[in-house]
């Protein structure tokens, strides 16, 4: 249905005007008989073009109740306001997006319209061009989407962008960014007040990373920065070149509160160390020195001995025989009920290493089952000095102290 107007022009018809709006993929409506009191009467009569009137589904003779019911519910009042405005002041463009709902299908028009007087006297035309921008609605939408999922992932993970332009010479930081920094809003930052939110000490280090950026290099730093609130906390921040058609451009980069990382690793260093500590301290319990004379320690092995202990045995032994200048080491085996053929061979390499010291290692309270494992060995025992307790070691240990040939 071809559009009416009340003015021509030499050369352009209402009908080429319509044309040309078609083929740009716009709509035309008409309302031509308004009254002000009710400006979406239903039975008032309505001229839609045919893309239009293919989109509304619209009877041969549209009315502007026809339109109405195609507008979507939640937008009826949005658009009702804007008719009542455009009654109110008359000649005024108007311009809105509603959506229309027909035949299921729910699609966005842009709308831009005006009112002029009509042929009766107090009556108003209505004239409107839409436009289906539902695609764009849709990109748009996807884009706020992306951008609001970008904005909460980079708040949950801590994580901020930052970018330079070269070309500008302007300094940009996400929301993110400016989180992290606590500057006021509507701070705008610049590449030297950036830098010198580091800590004194890394001002260097980051200045040196910008400038090795701008030269075309990456950088990847872990340092410490003081917030606009004077809060110092810990950051990683990183950086890469933008080159376009072969000319640095921009340089970009993340940037990341590591605060809670880096105390969760000093904690962890903390409680490792602690460990190593009491390692320590329960290694010595498990191997205690005793010194029972000058000259003369001993070592009572209590519970079971495998080889990792036999090798703590002999680290404690030959250390304590070093520091004290002991000339005997006495091996007290009474708390020991078994042991296999390998740890019995690491006993007898204990009392050789004490004598590489220049002392002599002893065995006292060897166990029938430990002295059946030593002779299963088929080595060469001679000379090894083994008691039956330890007071008897200690008694033979202090006679050979006594004689000028003792050691």
């Amino acid at each position: 249905m071809a559009l009416t107007s009340s003015t021509a022009t030499d050369t352009i018809t209402p009908e080429l005007a319509v044309w040309a709006m078609e083929v740009a993929g716009d709509g035309v409506w008409e309302f031509v008989d308004v009254d002000p009191a009710d400006p979406l009467g239903e039975s008032a009569p309505a001229k839609y073009s045919p893309r239009l009137q293919a989109m509304l589904a619209a009877e041969a003779q549209p009315t502007v109740g026809a339109w109405l019911a195609a507008i979507h519910p939640d937008d009826r009042l949005h658009v009702e306001a804007a008719r009542k405005r455009q009654m109110a002041a008359p000649d005024g463009l108007v311009e809105l997006e509603y959506r229309l709902s027909v035949a299921g299908e729910t699609r966005w028009l842009h709308e831009r319209s005006h009112a002029r007087p009509a042929t009766h006297p107090g009556r108003w035309r209505l004239l409107g061009v839409v436009r289906d921008v539902t695609e764009q609605r849709r990109a748009k939408e996807r884009a706020q989407r992306d951008t609001d999922l970008m904005l909460q992932t980079q708040s949950a993970a801590q994580v901020g962008g930052w970018e330079i332009d070269l070309i500008a010479n302007e300094l940009y930081w996400t929301e993110e960014t400016h989180r992290i920094h606590e500057v006021p809003p509507g701070f705008v930052p610049d590449l030297a007040q950036a830098i010198n939110f580091y800590a004194p000490e890394h001002v260097p280090v980051i200045s040196e990373a910008v400038a090795r950026c701008q030269a075309g290099e990456t950088f990847d730093v872990e340092l410490d920065l003081i917030t606009y609130t004077g809060r110092r906390i810990n950051v990683h921040a990183t950086g890469r070149p933008y080159y376009e058609d072969g000319k640095l451009t921009r340089i970009y980069g993340a940037f990341r509160d590591i605060t809670d990382i880096k105390q969760r690793e000093n904690d962890l260093r903390e409680k490792l160390a602690r460990i190593a500590q009491q390692d320590e301290a329960i290694r010595v319990l498990s191997t205690p020195i005793i010194q029972l004379w000058d000259d003369i320690i001993t070592l009572p092995v209590v519970g079971a001995l495998d080889p990792e202990r036999a090798t703590q045995i002999m680290d404690r032994l030959l250390d304590e025989v070093s520091k004290l200048g002991a000339r005997f080491a006495i091996l007290d085996l009474t708390g020991v009920d078994a042991i296999d053929t390998t740890t019995a061979d690491q006993i007898l390499r204990i009392t050789r290493a004490v004598s590489l010291l220049g002392a002599r290692g002893l065995l006292c309270g060897v166990q029938p089952g430990i002295a059946q494992t030593l002779t299963e060995l088929g080595v060469d025992m001679a000379g090894l000095l083994v008691y039956r307790n330890l007071q008897e070691a200690l008694r033979g240990c202090l006679g050979s102290l006594s004689r000028p040939s003792g050691r």
